[in-house]
């Protein structure tokens, strides 16, 4: 049975061409016996856990393409559409409890990565998986490899955020090449940026803050300003589609309060 999930794996990663995270969470969908199967047992489990009451539409969507894709590994027929998804509307960190954010870091690194996070708008992952060399501190310029769209991608820095990454990387006495580094895993990890948001926070008493919301920010903050391109928007964030880009829009409530106050009629 593990010799054929790592097949199935390599499918996903190598065929499909998803990346590792969501790889895993397909993965997860999927019951331990998939593996013993036939294709009409296959087809029941589809239907029994999409006719469920008690479980999200995040899910359904997400068992739909983990069952899409093993019969596809399998050579079934699968002609099944998709579920419909709630969107949930974007949350970013309001601007209020970003300053009470910085008013209560006590490291260079924290407040350098960060700051580094705020100004580029980079997915979390990218990040910290961010190299020394993949920071161009005389131009500017943030080189944003191995991403979730398989695009390699150069965005700006603003000067803010490079001073705090000179200040912090001037104290830097390691060989270790990812920019942000900790002594206890070398490369610092997902749930170790969590863990340092969720300490910030409650120093600050502010409501906890994701390292997604961070990304969700710099997007909603660019189209709130009202004179930024969305499509340079797109590139920066590196979505390979500008529909998830114009979600900023939709969901921006700062955009809609403004044309409400300047449209709403008077009775």
């Amino acid at each position: 049975m593990e010799l054929e999930k790592e097949e199935f794996r390599r499918f996903l990663r190598g065929n499909k061409k998803l990346a590792t995270s969501t790889t895993k969470v397909l993965i997860g969908c999927l019951p331990k016996d998939c593996f013993e199967w036939t294709e009409i047992k296959g087809k029941e489990f589809y239907f029994f856990q999409i006719d469920r009451e008690d479980t999200t539409s995040t899910y359904k969507n997400n068992l739909h393409y983990a069952v899409k894709y093993f019969f596809g590994w399998k050579g079934w027929e699968f002609t099944y559409r998709k579920p419909k998804v709630d969107k949930a509307r974007r949350k970013p960190v309001e601007l209020e409890d970003i300053w009470k954010l910085f008013d209560v870091i006590d490291s260079k690194r924290d407040l350098a990565l960060i700051m580094l996070h705020l100004y580029t708008g980079a997915r979390p992952s990218e990040i910290l998986n961010a190299k020394r060399e993949d920071l161009d501190l005389d131009k500017g310029e943030l080189q944003i490899k191995n991403t979730k769209a398989y695009i390699d991608r150069c965005v700006p820095v603003n000067k803010k955020a490079l001073m705090h990454v000179r200040r912090y990387l001037s104290g830097r006495r390691d060989n270790d090449p990812h920019l942000f580094y900790s002594r206890e895993s070398a490369k610092l990890t997902g749930s170790g940026y969590r863990h340092l948001l969720e300490k910030y926070c409650k120093k600050a008493g502010i409501k906890r803050i994701t390292p997604y919301q961070m990304r969700h920010t710099f997007g909603t903050e660019w189209v709130a300003q009202g004179n930024g391109n969305l499509y340079v928007l797109k590139n920066i964030l590196g979505h390979s589609n500008i529909a998830t880009t114009e979600n900023y829009i939709k969901f921006n409530m700062k955009m809609v309060k403004n044309s409400y106050e300047k449209s709403c009629p008077e009775f």
